[in-house]
C-alpha cells in the first residue's frame, strides 16, 4: 500500500515538472518570437536546413555572440547584423557567411545569450555540439 501510494506521488511529480517545463518552453518561444519580430524576423523563415559542419560553424557563431553582451546589445539596438564587419574581424568568419544566416544568426544568438534555458537545453539535447 505505502509503495503504491509512494509510485503515485512520484508519477504526479514526474508529470507535473513535465507540465512545467511545458509551460515555460511555451512561454520561452512565444517571448523569442515577439523578441524576433523587432528583427523582421519569423520562425517560417527559419526553415533551413545547413550542413552539418555549416550548422557547427554558425551555431559557434551564435554562441559567441550571444555570450558577448556588447556584440549581443549592438546587434539588439541597431536591429540588424550591422555589426557583421566587427563579427567577421572578431571571430575570423567570413562577411558573405554573415550576411547569407544573418536570420539563423540573430535567431540563435538570442537564445544563447537570453532568457530561454529550456530552448537552450532543447539545442542541446538535439545537436550534438558543445553549446
Amino acid at each position: 500500500m505505502l509503495f503504491k501510494r509512494v509510485t503515485k506521488e512520484v508519477k504526479n511529480l514526474f508529470q507535473s515538472k513535465r507540465s512545467n517545463t511545458s509551460v515555460q518552453r511555451q512561454e520561452e518561444i512565444l517571448h523569442l518570437k515577439r523578441r524576433l519580430e523587432e528583427f523582421d524576423i519569423q520562425f517560417s523563415n527559419l526553415v533551413y536546413r545547413p550542413s552539418g559542419v555549416e550548422t557547427q560553424t554558425l551555431l559557434e557563431i551564435s554562441k559567441t555572440v550571444g555570450q558577448n553582451h556588447d556584440l549581443l546589445n549592438q546587434l539588439s539596438l541597431e536591429r540588424e547584423l550591422a555589426v557583421q564587419q566587427i563579427l567577421a574581424n572578431r571571430i575570423g568568419i567570413s562577411l558573405k557567411i554573415l550576411e547569407e544566416h544573418h536570420k539563423f544568426i540573430v535567431t540563435m544568438a538570442h537564445i544563447f545569450g537570453g532568457p530561454y534555458p529550456c530552448l537552450r537545453e532543447y539545442i542541446r539535447s538535439s545537436i550534438s555540439f558543445g553549446v
